[in-house]
This record gives C-alpha cells, structure tokens and sequence, in this order.
C-alpha cells in the first residue's frame, strides 16, 4: 500500500508541474497567415443553395508577371455538386482546349493560352475561367487541387512556368 501512495505522489507531483510550466511560459499561439503573390483561387457567390445554379469564377494573382497560359486540374465531390459548363475567359486566352469534366470521379481539367495580344495583358488578379455549378445536396465539399497548376508567365519577353499555389476550398450549399 506505501508504494502505491508514493507512486500516486509522484504522479500527483509530476501533473503539477506540468500545469505549472505550461502556465508560466505559454505557447505561442499567434497565427500567421501566408499570402503568396501566385495564387490560384476561386470566387464563390454567398447563400448558394442546393438544387439551383451558381456561377464559380477561377482566377489567378500575379504581381510582377503577365499570366499568357495556364492548365489547371482540381477535384470535387460528385455526389455534391455537379460541373454543368466550363467557359475559359477568351478576352485574355484566345487558344483554349476543350476543358474536361469527369463527372465520375468528380475530375476537371481547364486549359487556356493567349498567342496573339500579348503586348497588352496587365499583371495582378486575373478571371482565367467561369464555372457553372448545381448543388445537388445541402452541406459542404471541398474543392482540391489534384495536381501542381501549370502556369506561363511572360516576364522580359520570355514565357517562364510560374509556381502557383491552389490552396483547397470549401463550398457550402444552403
């Protein structure tokens, strides 16, 4: 019986200390967010609900370059949502493979290239493309990179890959 009490001792003895070095130099708790100025993201409407239509704008931030093609591969959740239409903004990219939509497995590839007015393209945020969507349940998916996006930056009058970010997205439907 004395070994258990000093055992319970001890024990008593170490969770004390514990919550007193813990209080007296307490964690760093300050949250920095990171902003990249190459990003890939998508801008969705608020209050969208399940059963109706949406439009999705996929856009892209540069700060020093002009973005002159991209090719971007994400994920959803086909039990979700559905992808009704792809439209790659042609004010900017005049050369545009048609952009898959794998309602399966809930996959879309959307590609575009600018070949002619390069001259005249302006860095900063950009629209790439506008997707059209239908809630099909209420709730939340995310939206997911599936692959690294392939980026063209024209810097100095030559064409670079850019190494963008496309952090993950939650959508809800209401």
């Amino acid at each position: 019986m004395k070994e258990v009490l000093i055992t319970l001792g001890v024990l008593l003895l170490v969770m004390f200390g514990f919550y007193w070095v813990s209080n007296r130099f307490p964690a760093n708790k300050e949250v920095k967010q990171m902003v990249s100025d190459r990003e890939i993201f998508f801008e969705v409407p608020e209050n969208m609900t399940s059963g109706t239509e949406a439009e999705i704008i996929l856009k892209a931030k540069h700060e020093s370059g002009k973005i002159v093609s991209f090719n971007v591969n994400f994920n959803y959740d086909p039990a979700m949502v559905k992808v009704l239409n792809i439209n790659v903004n042609k004010d900017i990219f005049d050369k545009s493979a048609t952009s898959e939509i794998d309602e399966v497995f809930g996959k879309v590839m959307v590609t575009g290239e600018n070949l002619k007015n390069r001259d005249e393209l302006v860095s900063g945020e950009i629209i790439l493309a506008t997707l059209k969507v239908k809630g099909l349940r209420k709730g939340g998916t995310m939206i997911y990179s599936s692959r690294k996006a392939e980026v063209g930056i024209l810097d100095d009058g030559k064409v670079a890959e850019g190494n963008f970010k496309m952090p993950n997205f939650k959508v809800n439907f209401l």
